[in-house]
């Protein structure tokens, strides 16, 4: 299929499609759950913040009052960590791996399944829209739910700091989200692909996952994982941002405690090509996904 003829249809058939997909994932009971998930550490922040606001030191410079702690340490960066820290492993971490499995089984396994992947084969949409307009569809969706919920988390912890401190590490926030966008780039495909080729794809989801993403992550192969290059990226922000953090905080060193921090650049060029592979294999197997059963 032409490229231009693909964008030239793009505002006509990528609004129905996105308008179905995002409905159905929205809607799904399961992505609630882990919605309602996410919100226990906003509601945590929130009791911490009550408990404790009291226990803050404050003065006023410059017209902005910043907040300090018992030990005379500046607030917002103590929340800082707290905020990144349950983000890494929770928000942007297990939830998101879960909410994303949930995804692409709802974007092929279950299309598949209700037998409605069969009629496009009688549909006017060349497979490469249908699949990459499903794709960008779950990609929006999956990142305004967690970009929404990393906004809500960041203005709750960080809220104990004042006006002053939220805006302070507003840097933060936006890596966050950042790293949010590029996580569902890859590993959403990966999940797609995943669920072209197995008849269990939420436990080979994550089996990949644990085996391939966090076991193989820590060896001195990891640079064939997409964790590698996340935490490369994020190693090389909070580097930027003035943060004492070393390689080996993010697994980023051989067995010879070398830094193998790879370029962010080169990090993110190489997760976009990674979501641009796997889809275009779930696009090859247009027809595995659409025979009769």
């Amino acid at each position: 299929m032409e490229i231009s003829k693909m964008f030239k249809r793009f505002p006509t058939l990528f609004p129905p499609i996105f308008k179905d997909c995002s409905y159905r994932l929205i809607t799904n009971k399961l992505t609630w759950v882990l919605v309602a998930i996410l919100m226990l550490p906003c509601a945590l922040g929130l009791l911490v913040y009550y408990e404790f606001s009291g226990d803050r030191i404050s003065e006023e410079v410059n017209g902005e009052k910043i907040y300090y702690t018992c030990s005379g340490d500046l607030l917002h960066e103590d929340l800082r960590v707290l905020f990144l820290e349950i983000s890494e492993y929770f928000g942007i971490g297990f939830i998101a791996l879960l909410l994303g499995i949930m995804f692409s089984s709802e974007l092929i396994s279950e299309e598949y399944n209700l037998k409605t992947m069969q009629i496009l084969r009688t549909s006017p949409i060349h497979p490469i829209e249908i699949f990459t307009y499903r794709y960008i569809s779950g990609i929006i969706t999956g990142v305004i739910l967690l970009g929404l919920y990393s906004t809500i988390f960041y203005i709750i912890v960080m809220m104990g700091a004042g006006i002053h401190g939220i805006l302070e590490e507003i840097g933060l926030l936006a890596l966050v989200i950042k790293i949010v966008i590029l996580n569902w780039i890859g590993f959403l495909s990966i999940f797609c692909a995943i669920n072209v080729y197995f008849e269990r794809p939420y436990l080979i989801c994550f089996i990949y996952w644990l085996f391939w993403e966090q076991i193989m992550s820590g060896q001195n192969y990891q640079q064939i994982t997409l964790t590698h290059y996340i935490n490369s990226i994020i190693y090389d922000s909070l580097t930027e941002m003035g943060w004492s953090v070393t390689a080996s905080d993010y697994g980023l060193v051989n067995s010879n405690n070398d830094t193998i921090a790879t370029d962010p650049l080169i990090s993110t060029f190489i997760i976009l090509i990674v979501g641009i592979s796997f889809i275009f294999i779930v696009i090859m197997n247009y027809e595995k996904l659409t025979m009769p059963a």
